[in-house]
């Protein structure tokens, strides 16, 4: 009856869903981040071993894997627990050794956050090799970029943004966000930060010219994601077991949905924003339009994390491998 049971389990897992189509698997690293797309590539942070895979987003074939970070150098300043009971289960303190952090596309090349030596490194995806860095005023959480500008989260400081000019080199300090700053986005309504990281949940708006928060708005404590698409946000919360949609201008929920429920390790979540819809990881792999929430499309493989665009979804599966799905 077990074997049968396993047998069972793994044709399902296998199974191709109507519409949706496997078209490339990768292996990259042994605790791979969110995948980011840009240009014509697609890249994996490879948290726990300092680099970065670099894959040709078109045929889904690896083809660098380019060294940011010596992972030593966060071990010797102390980032392990001092025993397997240092963290509850589902602790965000567990990424207090990933290296890169973060990842984020500028449009023209690859920045990764690199907490060891606080630092944000540029990588050509041509030349595949580290080609600028910035020096951070402190570790951080999570990287957008906007318009020539990078914001970082803070980690260490619970209250901190740090906002690097991407050309200029120059980095100012908003230390007034609520407390325990994770995901953020940034599009033409401001920069959105999901503060969750403390027991409490508030999701701040930083007006992008000034770096002043303008808003601040409840939301739940637990919410692993943040997306913005087609002039609204999107939040995943409940332990990733649901996604609301904000309205911008008031901050206000206008809908709330039950979703997939989050699967993959702590902080490393994401959202991957369509034209006709939002895609969520989970135990399945589900698309929820953007009007109402509702569950609209599948993808019936279980993911840690997802990103999209139209007609296409990466999602890093649960034995690590990267996986490209394109419409039939």
């Amino acid at each position: 009856m077990g074997l049968a049971l396993l047998v069972l389990a793994a044709c399902s897992q296998s199974t191709q869903p109507h519409g949706w189509r496997l078209v490339a698997e990768v292996k990259v690293g042994q605790t791979p981040g969110p995948v980011v797309l840009g240009g014509r590539w697609a890249f994996v942070a490879n948290m726990g071993e300092g680099t970065v895979s670099e894959i040709d987003r078109a045929t889904g074939r690896l083809l660098a894997t380019i060294t940011i970070a010596d992972p030593r150098v966060l071990r010797d300043q102390g980032c392990a627990p001092d025993s397997v009971h240092a963290y509850y289960s589902g602790s965000w303190g567990w990424r207090a050794c990933d290296t890169p952090y973060s990842i984020a596309w500028d449009g023209t090349g690859l920045w990764a956050l690199d907490n060891g030596n606080r630092m944000l490194w540029k990588v050509d995806p041509s030349r595949r090799a580290v080609a600028d860095h910035i020096s951070l005023p402190g570790t951080g959480w999570s990287v957008a970029i906007k318009d020539g500008i990078a914001f970082v989260s803070g980690f260490a400081d619970n209250h901190a943004l740090y906002i690097a000019n991407l050309k200029t080199h120059d980095v100012t300090t908003v230390d007034d966000l609520d407390t325990g700053p994770a995901m953020l986005v940034a599009d033409a309504t401001g920069l959105w930060v999901n503060c969750v990281r403390a027991g409490v949940g508030h999701l701040d708006r930083i007006d992008l010219a000034s770096g002043a928060v303008t808003g601040r708005f409840p939301i739940e404590w637990w919410s692993t994601a943040i997306v913005a698409d087609q002039g609204a946000i999107y939040v995943r919360g409940t332990f990733g077991g649901d996604i609301s949609r904000v309205d911008p201008t008031s901050g206000s929920t206008t809908w709330s949905q039950p979703g997939p429920g989050f699967i993959g390790r702590q902080g490393i979540d994401q959202l991957g924003p369509a034209s006709n819809g939002i895609w969520m990881s989970g135990p399945t792999t589900a698309r929820v339009d953007l009007a109402t929430g509702v569950v609209t499309d599948t993808i019936r493989v279980p993911s840690a994390t997802v990103a999209a665009a139209d007609g296409e979804v990466w999602m890093v599966e649960l034995n690590g491998m990267v996986a490209k799905y394109l419409l039939k």
